[in-house]
């Protein structure tokens, strides 16, 4: 078996650099080019702005509900109280 540096595999240095930028958050286009195009967003009509008022209020509750808690352990079983009631099919 031949040691070799794992740093030193063909496209992994790819990886590396795709991951750096990730973490630094300088997202790269998904098409690969290194420069960006500046486009206008696009205008949201009343049902999108409606759902994301809705989703703003109720994560503002969950959080509100998480702040209540006295301690990491009831903040844990809040936590899991919430999850419970998002996924409630298998529970």
């Amino acid at each position: 078996m031949k040691a070799t540096n794992f740093l030193q595999e063909p496209g992994l240095a790819d990886a590396w650099t795709k991951l750096a930028h990730a973490l630094a958050f300088y997202p790269q286009p998904a098409g690969g080019s290194s420069h960006q195009v500046a486009t206008k967003p696009a205008k949201l009509g009343i049902f999108e702005r409606l759902d994301r008022w809705f989703w703003k209020q109720h994560v503002k509750e969950c959080e509100d509900y998480l702040a209540k808690s006295k301690d990491v352990f009831e903040l844990e079983q809040r936590m899991r109280n919430l999850d419970r009631l998002v996924g409630s099919r298998y529970y």
